[in-house]
């Protein structure tokens, strides 16, 4: 039996298209899950995958085997100020790559770090987790704990809460009037949508968990 021992660990729901609307918007789907990323041990790759916390570490609904350098994991965001914000009213992270015009998006389902509970916030946790994806996606060494490490006191590196307040109908862009508008094809970074109950843990089995 194949051993799975993820590198790194943490809450995150996977998102779809609704084509069906007009223009097209993004939705998460409620289903707690978690993102993990593991090195194969017959492929010596790493895989990006993605469970429901029902589910098995060895039963992801997503298993992808990345080629180094392929796969980009970066925050939908903008900036206001010095501060790094989802310009939706939940935090995406967009799973993309080179060699092909596939997308993955993913909302973390860990509790906002925003003093006023901004749920589009993307705390230095939230950015430190990325980070850690992308650099493993581009075949680099990381030691997750050390990285995960330099997040300031006070910055949201230990709350791992759910956010209730995460349960979303459907993920809206807020246009600089202030109203919500649905999130369609034209946005940037996204790409055309038309392209494109938890169990134990035993010490260890999830790897760097964040």
């Amino acid at each position: 039996m194949t051993t799975v021992a993820p590198i790194i660990t943490f809450k995150a729901g996977i998102c779809e298209f609704d084509t069906s609307a007009t223009p097209p918007k993004i939705s998460p789907k409620p289903t707690p899950g978690y993102i993990y990323l593991y090195e194969g041990q017959d492929d010596e790759l790493v895989h990006f995958c993605w469970r429901p916390r029902t589910a098995s570490l060895r039963d992801p609904e997503i298993d992808l085997v990345m080629v180094p350098s392929d796969g980009s994991f970066k925050p939908y965001q903008t900036f206001q100020g010095d501060a790094r914000k989802s310009p939706t009213n939940g935090r995406i992270f967009v799973l993309k790559f080179q060699s092909s015009s596939a997308r993955h998006l993913f909302w973390l389902q860990s509790k906002t770090q925003h003093a006023q509970g901004d749920l589009g916030y993307f705390s230095p946790r939230d950015l430190k987790l990325g980070e850690i994806v992308d650099q493993l996606l581009q075949g680099e060494q990381v030691n997750v704990q050390d990285e995960l490490n330099t997040i300031p006191s006070g910055q949201g590196g230990q709350d791992d809460d759910d956010d209730s307040g995460n349960r979303m109908e459907g993920l809206r862009r807020q246009s600089q009037s202030g109203a919500a508008e649905n999130l369609g094809s034209g946005d940037p970074f996204i790409g055309d949508p038309s392209n494109e109950g938890e169990e134990s843990r035993e010490g260890g089995a999830d790897g760097g968990r964040a």
